[in-house]
């Protein structure tokens, strides 16, 4: 069982420790984003629709990431759960019945995708040449499906368990041979931006190699037994109770790319290429509050098992510290070399203009929002992800999209107007993520909300479980 920890120092280490490997493989994927986009861009530094197609293609990209993150917290959440509440019964078919998810899903998506992606490319604000790119581009990812959705399952057993080593290590792989492969494919082997999407399917492919090798050297104390027979019809509909709102929540996040695209475009198609750029190298500010945000799965999952309700508000409150310092520092970093760094990726003087309009309210709108995503870990990890979509549903779509629609066609009607608006928007969703926190922990600690786990048994209810080795969260 965890050990109850509640001052901010004691938690503090514990989420270091955890979140610096995830860090450190986080940050090959941001150096794996930056030299793809730089490849990208090196096809011709004067097409500013060959970046811009990767910003085209990425809110299709995201609806698989958002549906390979919604297994991954329903199964991290469940795992986090059951060792918090010492029941084995738990864990033992956790692995086959995400599988059976991941399968079943990855077949559906390639289906659709393939099938509707260039209406879905023109949906999203694609026409002429940043379409064509965007098109080519998406033909040769979407083969990166049926990995990703396999990886969300083991990255999502070790996310719950606190076995961050290996996470970090099927990311670094990951990368470095996505890195390898991008200039090689775009260029060697001739095909353009299609390269570089088959570079990522190449990269994904070897992240899940490793993953498979960790689970088959039995690193892990879930046990995959390779047995169809195994799959448990609780265990999946508890990972799906946890993991639909979480993938509908990043759901609703990729389709608001439409109505952010479509404004944008509206102004100055350029838009679109200048916040891809953004949202690529914000990344160096945003892979803390990610690695952050995984160690607080594993904590407050585990305490939410245990029925801790104050290691839970504790963890949710020194994450948030801890991103606020971290992040707020890179964000000025960010914003203080924006221009230089954009210059490395684009030499089209419009596009670095519109560029650095959008960074210093866009970082400001996102070091405010670190604790309502604390939070929303917090509470999909103990089981109530119908709040964190509710929440999210209400910051995006109550606030953020119609304030960007004020300033792009009421107020200023330009894009100065419509970033300032979004910041705005995400202090107000910050006042009522505060709001919301307080609500839920009373609830919680009155009893009017129950953690529970897949088999009905209630949290703290103990069975007999084996510690977790060394590298686990669990004492």
């Amino acid at each position: 069982m965890i050990k109850t920890e509640n001052t901010f120092a004691p938690l503090a280490k514990k989420m270091t420790v955890l979140s610096l490997p995830i860090l450190a493989g986080q940050a090959f994927g941001l150096l794996y984003n930056l030299v793809d986009t730089w490849f990208i861009a090196r096809i011709d530094t004067a097409d500013p629709w060959l970046v811009g197609a990767t910003g085209l293609v990425f809110p299709l990209y995201f609806i698989v990431m958002a549906a390979s993150f919604g297994i991954t917290g329903g199964v991290t959440s469940l795992v986090a759960r059951a060792i918090g509440a010492g029941r084995e019964s738990e864990l033992d078919s956790t692995a086959e019945s995400g599988m059976f998810l991941a399968l079943t899903a990855s077949a559906l998506f390639l289906a659709l995708l393939y099938s509707f992606a260039r209406p879905l490319l023109s949906l999203f604000g694609g026409t002429g040449q940043i379409l064509e790119y965007g098109n080519a581009y998406l033909v040769w990812l979407l083969p990166v499906v049926p990995f990703m959705f396999v990886n969300a399952v083991f990255v999502g057993i070790l996310q719950g368990e606190g076995r961050t080593k290996h996470m970090m290590v099927s990311m670094m792989l990951g990368t470095v041979a996505n890195i390898i492969l991008d200039p090689v494919l775009i260029f060697a082997a001739g095909m353009g931006i299609g390269g570089a999407g088959l570079a990522t399917v190449i990269g994904n492919l070897v992240s899940t190699v490793y993953l498979v090798s960790v689970f088959v050297a039995q690193r892990s104390s879930v046990r995959v037994h390779w047995q169809i027979s195994r799959v448990s019809l609780p265990v999946v509909g508890e990972i799906l109770r946890v993991g639909i709102p979480q993938s509908v929540l990043n759901f609703l996040a990729s389709v608001s790319f439409i109505f952010y695209n479509r404004m944008m475009v509206s102004m100055n198609p350029l838009i679109l290429t200048a916040f891809t750029l953004y949202s690529r190298l914000e990344q160096i500010a945003l892979i803390p509050i990610w690695s952050l945000s995984s160690a607080l799965a594993s904590i407050a999952g585990q305490a939410a098992g245990a029925n801790d309700i104050q290691r839970m508000r504790a963890s949710s409150r020194t994450a948030s510290v801890i991103g606020f310092t971290v992040t707020g520092a890179l964000y000025l970093g960010y914003a203080l070399a924006s221009r230089p760094l954009f210059s490395a990726f684009q030499s089209d003087p419009r596009v670095l203009d519109l560029a650095a309009t959008i960074v210093p309210w866009m970082a400001l709108a996102s070091v405010i929002s670190i604790p309502i995503f604390m939070f929303m870990t917090v509470m999909s990890t103990a089981g109530f992800a119908n709040q964190s979509l509710l929440l999210t549903a209400i910051r995006i779509y109550g606030l953020s999209v119609p304030a960007c629609a004020v300033g792009v066609y009421l107020v200023g009607k330009n894009l100065q107007s419509a970033v300032i608006c979004l910041f705005i928007a995400s202090f107000l969703a910050l006042l009522v993520a505060l709001a919301w926190r307080t609500l839920f922990f009373r609830a919680l600690e009155s009893g009017r909300l129950v953690v529970k786990l897949s088999s009905g048994a209630k949290p703290g209810m103990a069975e007999s479980l084996a510690p977790v080795p060394e590298g686990g969260l669990t004492e």
